[in-house]
């Protein structure tokens, strides 16, 4: 069984982030007790009538930071892009900071699906920090109260985000439920647990398959000492922080 040497690296947006030292594999992890569901990527996530996945709000459309979430349209930049075509006809185009370079930044399939991908979403000033990690860098997340896991990676950034929002296909995989990032149904309530493996990415980073990355989570959880460790590992949190 491998032995974690656990760290209390620092505290960020108040919450106390820790490194992990399992000898071949480092990490770090933290708790977030009131985690956050994002539908960013989703090609219906928003509309301009508001009637998206997520609320209008989300994406910074009206106010300026819209071009962080959305795509600007190329004949009239001061207004993001809507679908011409297809069941999203109409939806604006939600960006993700992980990308499919085989399809060009104006179309909505080059941006993680936040229903279909279990990715977190992390802020571009922790992302800044030495050995935060990158989009593309795989991560597990664990309910505390259910033991339940969703097998990730990040795959946004950005100025006004949570300390680890999760994916809606995250959330889902979490709770067990179809979650809405809009209604609030089937996401989680409790505290979350976060394990991120930092220059843990791939390349080509994007696109994978659920398959590929739940395989690489494992064999990157192993090194830790498997799933089990995770459970441990919360326990400990736990007394540090209390």
């Amino acid at each position: 069984m491998a032995v974690l040497m656990i760290e209390h690296w620092m505290d960020f947006a108040g919450v106390a982030v820790h490194r992990i030292d399992a000898g071949a594999q480092r990490a770090y992890a933290f708790v977030n007790p009131r985690p956050r569901v994002t539908a960013q990527g989703a090609p219906d996530a928003y509309h301009p009538d508001d009637t998206g996945r997520a609320h209008l709000r989300d994406s910074g459309w009206p106010g300026p930071e819209w071009r962080e979430r959305l795509v600007a349209d190329p004949h009239w930049p001061q207004r993001p892009l809507r679908q011409s075509q297809g069941r999203c006809a109409g939806y604006f185009v939600s960006t993700t900071a992980l990308s499919d370079p085989r399809f060009p930044r104006a179309s909505a399939h080059a941006y993680l699906d936040a229903g279909r991908v279990p990715y977190l979403a992390m802020p571009d000033a922790w992302l800044r920090h030495d050995g935060a990690g990158a989009p593309g860098d795989f991560a597990v997340v664990r309910e505390r109260a259910s033991g339940r896991l969703s097998l990730g990676l990040i795959g946004d950034g950005g100025r006004g985000r949570a300390m680890g929002e999760v994916s809606e296909r995250m959330a889902g995989d979490l709770t067990g439920h179809r979650a809405d990032a809009r209604s609030g149904r089937g996401v989680p309530t409790g505290p979350l647990l976060y394990l991120v493996f930092p220059g843990s990415r791939r390349e080509p980073a994007w696109p994978l398959q659920t398959a590929e990355i739940r395989a690489r989570c494992e064999q990157l959880l192993r090194r830790i000492g498997g799933m089990a460790q995770l459970g441990r590992l919360a326990e400990s949190l736990e007394r540090i922080e209390d």
